[in-house]
């Protein structure tokens, strides 16, 4: 039993195989065989309709040449005025010429005059046969023609006829007799009615229909037998090669070659298969190598590299991010990606950034690793599609960068302990210079206040005062360069602040009798900043550009102006502030020390602390400041700022 049972299951494969090459060959003998039955079908019914067309021509002149005879017979009996022998004269041609079936004699008015039949109808309506060929409307006639005087028609259950109608018209004679006083010549007088048997036509069509039938079978059998033949020699034992073939293509068998050397059309069609396959092998043999080559790119990168379908589940971990995140592949493989974000809806930011575009490149979001240790991470987002361009899912490139903010953290640091040294030789000088003014302002106090000489006193405690307020200034600018605090960063919509500043700074300004311009670019996106940091950078740069402005002796012709402008930067991604001045301008060498701390134009104005202090806050915001200036022209200082702010979030400034 057992046996039986493999044995049959062995079998079925090789049944399926010739069941599905049999239906292949039952499709084209069934489309052959569909043209023939449609070819000898369409053949036999014109045969038909030629054969109908011409039995009916001939009947139709045999019985126009009846009637004329008919018609000729009833000219004699009326004109010999012998109406009785009418019935006599329609029932004698009817019985003698068995191709007749119907006779009768219609008078104008459309009474029924002679009939061969005795229970005909006494009266014809215009709306019947023959009638309604000239009467087509109620008091309206048609024009006709000799054509338009027959009819073929049906009798129940008794075949069809011709109906011949011909006109029998007035002569000379007949309206000068006294049976048809006032009628004139040409005129209607009636109308004679005689059908024609077509039963010998419809058999000739029946006897050709059975012709065409058995034709057709004939056909039928004598085609399948030999299409069957020559499909199975033809397309059989190809087919069963092409199946081994497929077989062994499937089974990653690339020498398989079919080796038709029939040389006929469909051996042409072979061979094309074979140059496929032979394509194909070599095809394959290149993807799968570059997919080796890329796999091992993949998995042998540092980066952490993460695919992720559309359901947003992992599908793939590389090494990196095994080493990088101290999970197995196997353990996050079909988990949720948000397991991995130290905040879930960092990724549903970024994903809402590739609503308009393909990639996000450097989001700054933050993993957890198994251990639960927070890492860093600047991220890049691409949308994988298939072929057609479906979404498949999205592939993130990482790079864990926390040693390398560590370390930026630390630069920012060192540089500011080189500023803050710098800014100490600095202070010993102002303060040096401060003191010895205050020395001589004391000592005039001292001797004012010997000789009771108060102007002399006042004059002195001026001098010393100023030199407390100096050191107080120092001391002030000092701290806020020196000291540290939070960045409070939030998306800033810059067209906004700059509006505020510009309003706020436009009065001052314009009192000084110079003119404050605002140019903004359309539809700029938010930055992440610290608002208020900002803000104090423009109103700094917004003062040192008016002060440049009022040191200027302008010629006639020109006025002093400043722009507030913010636009698109050139570098992607980022979104500059421009303060643009037609001032007194500065020197290269100028242009070189203006972000240096206590260093000053402005002689015994200012602290010298201010470009220091905006610099620093730039730089804080992972931004540059960019001075271009032409001495007499003026000055451009652009302060450009990343749209993602800072990748550095720590206290650090």
């Amino acid at each position: 039993m057992d046996e039986h049972v493999i044995e049959e299951e062995s079998l079925r494969p090789g049944l399926r195989s010739a069941l599905r090459r049999m239906r292949l060959v039952w499709k084209v003998n069934g489309f052959f065989l569909l043209i023939l039955v449609s070819a000898l079908g369409i053949l036999g019914y014109i045969g038909n309709l030629d054969l109908e067309r011409a039995e009916i021509r001939s009947a139709r002149e045999t019985s126009i040449n009846s009637s004329e005879l008919i018609i000729s017979r009833l000219d004699e009996i009326m004109m010999g005025h012998a109406p009785d022998e009418l019935p006599d004269l329609v029932n004698r041609m009817a019985t003698e010429n068995p191709v007749y079936r119907y006779i009768r004699l219609l008078a104008h008015s459309g009474r029924v005059i002679v009939t061969q039949l005795p229970a005909d109808t006494l009266m014809v309506t215009e709306e019947e046969w023959p009638c309604n060929v000239c009467h087509v409307a109620p008091d309206q006639l048609a024009e006709v023609t000799a054509d338009m005087w027959s009819e073929v028609v049906e009798y129940d259950g008794e075949g069809r006829a011709l109906s011949v109608a011909t006109q029998i018209l007035v002569e000379d004679g007949c309206s000068t007799d006294i049976c048809h006083t006032g009628l004139a010549t040409g005129a209607v007088l009636a109308v004679l009615q005689a059908d024609f048997s077509l039963e010998r036509v419809d058999n000739l069509i029946t006897q050709q229909n059975r012709n065409t039938a058995l034709a057709i079978l004939i056909s039928l059998i004598v085609g399948m037998a030999v299409t069957w033949m020559m499909t199975e020699r033809l397309l059989g034992r190809r087919i069963r090669l092409m199946r081994e073939g497929a077989i062994r293509l499937a089974e990653k068998d690339f020498s398989f070659r079919f080796e038709d050397t029939t040389g006929d059309g469909l051996s042409e069609v072979v061979s094309v298969f074979d140059n496929m396959a032979s394509e194909l092998s070599s095809t394959i043999t290149e993807l799968m190598d570059t997919k080796e080559y890329l796999q091992g790119i993949v998995e042998n990168s540092a980066d952490i590299i993460i695919t992720v379908g559309p359901d947003g589940l992992i599908r793939s971990f590389n090494a990196g991010a095994e080493h990088a995140l101290r999970y197995s592949r196997d353990e996050v493989i079909g988990q949720n990606i948000e397991m991995i974000f130290a905040d879930p809806r960092d990724r549903a930011k970024a994903i809402e950034q590739m609503r308009n575009d393909e990639h996000v490149v450097n989001y700054m979001t933050r993993f957890v690793t198994k251990d639960g240790e927070t890492r860093r991470v600047m991220n890049t987002l691409s949308r994988l599609r298939a072929a057609d361009g479906t979404p498949i899912g999205t592939m993130g490139i990482s790079k864990d960068i926390t040693e390398e903010l560590q370390l930026q953290v630390q630069l920012l640091r060192s540089k500011r302990m080189a500023a803050l040294g710098q800014a100490l030789t600095g202070i010993q000088h102002s303060i040096k210079n401060i003191l010895n003014v205050m020395k001589g302002g004391s000592y005039m106090v001292k001797l004012g206040l010997a000789k009771e000489d108060m102007p002399l006193v006042t004059e002195g405690w001026d001098m010393v005062r100023k030199g407390i307020d100096e050191m107080t200034d120092m001391s002030m600018s000092m701290l806020d360069f020196a000291k540290t605090r939070k960045l409070n960063l939030k998306p800033v919509d810059l067209t906004e602040l700059a509006i505020k500043v510009h309003d706020l700074s436009r009065v001052r300004i314009g009192d000084l009798g110079i003119g404050l311009e605002l140019e903004i670019e359309p539809e700029l996106p938010r930055v992440i900043c610290d608002n208020e940091g900002i803000r104090s950078v423009v109103m700094d740069l917004l003062s040192n550009a008016m002060d440049a402005c009022a040191w200027k002796d302008y010629p006639d012709g020109e006025s002093p102006r400043l722009t507030l402008r913010v636009v698109q930067a050139e570098l992607d991604r980022r979104i500059e502030i421009q303060v643009i001045d037609n001032g007194e301008g500065m020197s290269e060498e100028v242009q070189s020390r203006i972000f240096m701390p206590f260093f000053s134009t402005k002689e015994k104005k200012g602290t010298g602390m201010g470009l220091a202090v905006v610099n620093r806050i730039v730089e804080a915001h992972e931004g540059e400041t960019i001075v271009e200036s032409v001495p007499g022209e003026g000055t451009t200082f652009r302060v450009s700022l990343p749209i993602q702010g800072p990748s550095i979030t720590e206290e650090h400034h």
